[in-house]
């Protein structure tokens, strides 16, 4: 019983829905952005959700066929490494074709935020194991935390979700054993480092 809960909060939070989950936050809020007319807003949820949901899990049984994986859950470090270079390619993409929408910098580089923090994912696989669920988690909390201060706008039930999700969900992976604890708390620093990186400076 406690296995199926924990998987399901790992699927409820799976990474590659962070970027979606993160830009209708930033649409659906009351801040300037919600001026965006509703057609640019679908096209764009629904240019983030191809390039970052979509193709990436189209891939997935490819690499399984070919070999590359043992298992969709990418248990094993080194299985991770293949899988996470594509979806790099896959989120830089998207940050490169959203840069032509003329839509609010802040926008730009919370898909940057996301395309370094799924680079940085990669980069680290090669050597070592950490925890994306994590990594997507504290950049949702980067995201809305940065949204709440450059934005001026109240999301202050929208962080105790995130966070309270956050924790659901690091404690998932810990009772599945997907990850250790310090491949957990060092998963949520770099996505949430990264993330408030690029939204204050970008």
């Amino acid at each position: 019983m406690l296995k199926k809960i924990a998987q399901s909060f790992s699927l409820t939070f799976h990474p590659l829905l962070m970027p979606t989950i993160g830009i209708v936050l930033l649409l659906y809020t009351d801040s300037y952005l919600v001026y965006i007319p509703a057609q640019a807003k679908n096209t764009i949820i629904i240019l983030i959700a191809i390039g970052t949901l979509v193709l990436p899990l189209v891939m997935l049984p490819v690499f399984l066929l070919q070999g590359k994986i043992n298992s969709l859950q990418l248990n094993e470090q080194k299985e991770r490494i293949y899988p996470f270079a594509l979806t790099s390619v896959f989120y830089f993409l998207t940050f490169f074709l959203f840069q032509r929408i003329p839509v609010f910098k802040f926008l730009h580089a919370y898909m940057l935020g996301a395309f370094l923090s799924v680079f940085a994912a990669t980069i680290i696989s090669l050597k070592w194991k950490i925890s994306a669920h994590m990594i997507g988690l504290g950049g949702l909390t980067g995201l809305v935390a940065m949204a709440s201060i450059k934005l001026n706008i109240n999301l202050y039930f929208s962080l105790i979700g995130i966070i309270i999700g956050t924790g659901l969900t690091g404690s998932s992976r810990l009772y599945l054993n997907a990850h250790t604890p310090v491949q957990v708390y060092s998963g949520y620093a770099t996505g949430l480092i990264i993330m408030i990186i690029c939204l204050w400076i970008y």
